[in-house]
């Protein structure tokens, strides 16, 4: 145990000069008094610092309505409180700061009856919560103590800084959480574990969630709403709950004026609910909603949508769904007006343009100037679009509606949570500076395992200058990890999650199915390449099998008080994504090692049937074992039965009549029986790269095999072995030793593979089989290297955007998004650009790369090189603005690509399941020699991640190729 001194500031606060002195919330055994102001929130809040004081101390604390006779005390109320008002007066603390501001608070130590007590004074209720939640964060209690089981740590002394402060209003006005999809974590835990007296998510569980949005300082919530779940308001106590945690209750975009369609609309009874043929029937509907329940703090979201999460009826074109929508605004304005007694512009409504309804608003749909535009994304982390410089002078202002958690197509994820952090920096990034501040809802689906994303996205919505920039997100996950685990512990904590998000970026692991949720598919192949790059495959698996072992081995040094946290917030989401991988990679290498007739197949079967155990095995670990099965019923690991989540059926192959052995070179030549001559691509000096080439048994036997190069420059990582049940397959890593390697030279190496005998083995005896040449060759010398930064290689040449060789002003590189490690970003401060105009004002940037391909440029016939220009998807930034790019080769002629794809076309959802936009120019005629790739951006926002040019013979690739950048030494 140790001593504690609260001098730490966290988000939002505004610390004066250092005091002298200090204040002992705990010491010698005596803790202070937690003391509060009139209402229902403030016990609360003054409830919840007592626990957090008391777990500290070890000690029992006490609350109470009044100061106490004698003893330190903490004091918390609202400035317009009479206690409050008058000893802050009699000690002379000027309120100026926080008068009339939103959700703020000041903080001070004043003297009353000659003791000291720290007086928490807000702006208003919920100013004087976050005064007390930022106090127990200050004295080292994470927001995730009860939710993901953080351990609070005892201490010997906690004490605060007698210096007074004053905190800044939120950035983002309304901060909040939408519960959604339920099914599978969030309502069978509430209704069969945490309340099961209740058997749903009743006014219990939604004052565990409350308190934990407290500790986010979250004032919003969108409860849950489908059908599994009762309608909140028709719960007795739910509203009353929310109202005394001063929480603010909104309501889905599908779900208008407080309702729950799923639960109150029946159309067997209430007709169609279609605006145009029952407009009576839903105006009485929403009527007596707010009739009903208009007295709590509410904020309204209008419009209309379908009964459930599909387009309304009643039109079926953007300008009918804009017509009906206008007669529908009117109608709700009106019910508020008369059930809330003010004018409808001072009643606070949202309206959201999700999926069908953002053509209708672009139709010319007149939404009110008081009503707040909510932006949607497109349910995959980019935000479809932000206000414009018209609609960013609006009265009601701007928000977003976010996703870490979704159902729908073209794929759904609903089981772990893998947005990369740096994406929603920087899609917030842009929500912030284009004056989305007034509502943020985040989609957490169960809450759980989305904690880091919840706590990141609410703390940037709570002071976003806390996130000058994208280096900031690492800087905070550290601070997580270091809040959760210890300072000791933060940097590895933090590169494990680091590593778990960028891998999920390349594909999100609940997508390494292949398969759709809408039209439902099967399950099929992935796309990373086993025959080049290095086995693409094998590079995924021992990257996501390097990560579990580092969860595994940090899992092994964290006390045991910890160990259940760890496993929420890091273990079981590393192991989960992990092992999903491990299983469909898995499933590749099977099939196509099955084809092949290796042995070895069977042994990928056993590798993904392990994973699939391993999986289920995690879930009981979460669900039952842990705690004593605190979270039974959280953890679902088949959301709605996708066949992404199934247990994989499993080939299993026949060898009985097969023996001998085989091999295979990276570029896919292949050798088992007959045989053919066999090359490895170029190696070239200015790009030292390895190649492998596998040896593999195609029958139960054993056999030896054997390398022999005929240069010595020719490295081999082994040159012989022997293959047995045991170890079926051997990978040999080829390389060139370039201290004694000529350039433009042909050389090979002799690979030699056969079965044997036990009594063949001990005598000596020859390999069985014919010795095959493989041929190894390295590239001519190129003049052109010494003035470019990228070569081609195996028919490409691969550049990663954020390493131009020349850049001008108007660009800003992302480090840590995207695919390569960093990506560039045109500013999102410029404006669109012509691409008449691009040569002379556009942001651009260069890239120097040498072609060595003789074909591509003087054959009619041949279909010369492909640019791909890769791009991350997101939206335009306003409806003022695209997402283009203008593009030059050697000073030529620019070439206008564009990466925008409407939202459900086929190029959207390939762009949404890789986070890649890809656009590609075919046909270049590059003679062998230097070049330079110039492009330009039109658009502010646009992401670049990295550029391709590909000769005919280039090998595919799913994630990035590694990049063909010259490897130069210092002189």
């Amino acid at each position: 145990m140790k001593t504690v001194v609260l001098s730490l500031v966290i988000a939002g606060l505004a610390v004066a000069a250092p005091a002298e002195a200090e204040l002992a919330l705990y010491e010698g055994g005596s803790t202070a008094t937690i003391v509060h102001a009139e209402g229902t929130p403030l016990t609360k809040a003054a409830e919840l610092l007592a626990h957090d004081l008391g777990a500290l101390s070890g000690h029992k604390v006490t609350v109470a309505a009044a100061l106490p006779a004698k003893g330190p005390a903490v004091l918390i109320g609202r400035i317009d409180q009479p206690e409050i008002a008058a000893l802050l007066k009699a000690n002379n603390i000027d309120t100026a700061a926080v008068a009339g501001k939103w959700e703020t608070y000041g903080r001070a130590v004043v003297d009353h009856n000659g003791r000291k007590v720290l007086v928490i004074f807000g702006s208003d209720t919920r100013g004087a919560v976050w005064g007390a939640i930022d106090l127990s964060r200050e004295m080292g209690v994470s927001p995730w103590e009860w939710w993901a089981d953080v351990k609070i740590a005892k201490k010997t002394r906690v004490a605060v800084n007698d210096a007074p402060f004053t905190s800044k209003e939120p950035t983002v006005k309304y901060r909040g959480i939408f519960l959604n999809d339920e099914e599978y974590g969030l309502f069978p835990w509430a209704a069969k574990t945490y309340d099961k007296k209740f058997g749903n998510l009743g006014p219990k569980t939604y004052a565990r969630i409350y308190e934990l949005m407290w500790r986010l300082r979250a004032n919003t919530i969108w409860p849950a709403m489908h059908t599994v779940s009762e309608a909140f308001n028709k719960v007795p106590g739910n509203p009353e709950m929310a109202g005394d945690y001063a929480i603010v209750h909104g309501t889905s975009h599908v779900e208008m004026m407080l309702r729950s369609n799923p639960h109150e609309w029946d159309s067997k009874t209430m007709g169609d609910y279609n605006f145009v043929a029952n407009r009576q029937r839903m105006i009485d509907y929403w009527d007596g909603a707010v009739k009903d329940f208009g007295k709590y703090d509410n904020v309204y979201t209008v419009g209309l949508r379908g009964a459930d999460d599909y387009p309304m009826a009643g039109a079926d074109t953007p300008q009918g769904m804009a017509k009906i929508l206008e007669d529908v605004f009117a109608a709700q304005r009106e019910i508020l007006e008369k059930r809330l007694g003010k004018p409808a512009n001072q009643i606070p409504q949202v309206f959201t343009p999700y999926k069908e309804v953002l053509p209708a608003y672009d139709a010319g749909l007149k939404v009110s100037d008081d009503v707040t535009l909510v932006w949607p994304d497109d349910n995959f982390g980019y935000i479809r679009r932000l206000s414009n410089a018209e609609e960013r002078a609006r009265s009601g202002g701007a928000g977003v509606y976010y996703h870490i958690s979704y159902w729908g197509g073209p794929m759904s994820y609903l089981w772990l949570a893998s947005t990369h952090p740096a994406l929603m920096w920087e899609e917030m990034d842009k929500a912030v500076k284009f004056n989305a501040r007034n509502y943020w809802i985040l989609n957490v689906g169960d809450i759980k395992p989305g904690e880091y994303l919840t706590q990141l996205f609410m703390d940037i919505g709570f002071d976003a200058g806390r996130f000058p920039d994208v280096a900031s997100v690492k800087a905070h996950l550290k601070a997580f990890a270091a809040e959760n685990f210890g300072a000791a512990k933060a940097d590895a904590v933090a590169d494990i999650l680091w590593g778990y998000y960028n891998l999920a970026f390349v594909r999100n692991p609940e997508f390494m199915a292949w398969s759709n949720a809408f039209p439902e598919t099967a399950v099929s192949q992935t796309e990373f390449n086993m025959l080049a790059y290095g086995d693409e495959n094998a590079r995924r698996m021992d990257a996501y099998r390097a990560l579990m072992a580092k969860a595994k081995k940090l899992m092994a040094t964290m006390p045991a008080d910890q160990k259940p946290a760890f496993f929420q917030l890091v273990q079981y989401p590393v192991n989960a994504a992990a092992l999903t991988n491990i299983r469909q990679l898995s499933i590749d290498k099977t099939i196509t090692y099955g084809l092949q007739r290796r042995i070895s197949a069977n042994q990928y079967s056993a590798d993904a049937r392990a994973a699939q155990k391993q999986i289920d095995a995690d879930a009981r670990t979460y669900n039952d074992t842990m705690l004593n099965g605190k979270w039974r019923g959280m953890m679902g690991i088949h959301p709605h039965d996708l066949p992404a989540y199934d247990a994989p059926h499993l080939p299993k192959w026949d060898h009985a009549a097969d023996k001998g052995c085989g091999w295979q070179t990276e570029d896919g030549g292949y050798f088992a029986g007959g045989g053919w001559p066999q090359r490895l691509t170029n190696f070239q000096r200015v790009l030292p790269r390895q190649r492998y080439l596998d040896f593999f048994l195609t029958g139960p036997t054993t056999a030896t095999w054997s390398l022999k190069p005929t240069k010595p420059w020719i490295t081999l990582s082994a040159t012989s072995g022997t293959l047995d049940a045991k170890h079926p397959e051997q990978r040999v890593w080829i390389g060139i030793d370039w201290s004694k390697a000529p350039d433009g030279a042909t050389a090979g190496i002799l690979a030699q593979c056969g079965s044997i005998s036990a009594d063949s083995a001990k005598s000596g005896a020859k390999l069985e089989g014919k010795a095959m040449p493989i041929t190894i060759r390295t590239a001519p010398a190129n003049p052109a290297v010494k003035d470019v930064s990228f070569v081609e290689d195996d028919n490409v040449v691969s550049i990663y955007a954020s390493h131009a060789d020349e850049k001008s002003p108007g660009w800003e590189v992302l480090d840590g998004l995207g695919h390569t490690g960093a990506s560039l970003r045109s500013l999102i401060t410029q404006e669109t650009i012509t691409p008449e105009a691009a040569l002379a004002r556009a942001p651009h940037a260069s890239y120097r790369f040498a072609t060595a391909t003789k074909r591509g440029y003087d054959l009619v016939q041949d279909e010369g090189a492909t640019l791909k220009v890769i791009a991350l998807p997101v939206q335009p930034l306003t409806s003022k603005n695209g997402m283009r790019a203008a593009v030059s080769i050697d000073g030529g002629p620019l070439t206008v690509i564009d990466f925008f794809a409407a939202e459900f076309t086929e190029s959207w959802r390939q762009h949404v399941l890789s986070n890649t936009a890809v656009a590609k120019i075919h046909g270049l005629k590059l003679k062998p020699g230097a070049h330079t790739l110039t492009v330009y951006a039109l658009d502010p926002g646009l992401i670049l991640d990295r550029f391709e040019i590909a000769f005919d013979e280039a090998p595919k690739s799913y994630g990035p190729i590694p990049e063909t950048r010259i490897e130069r030494t210092s002189p």
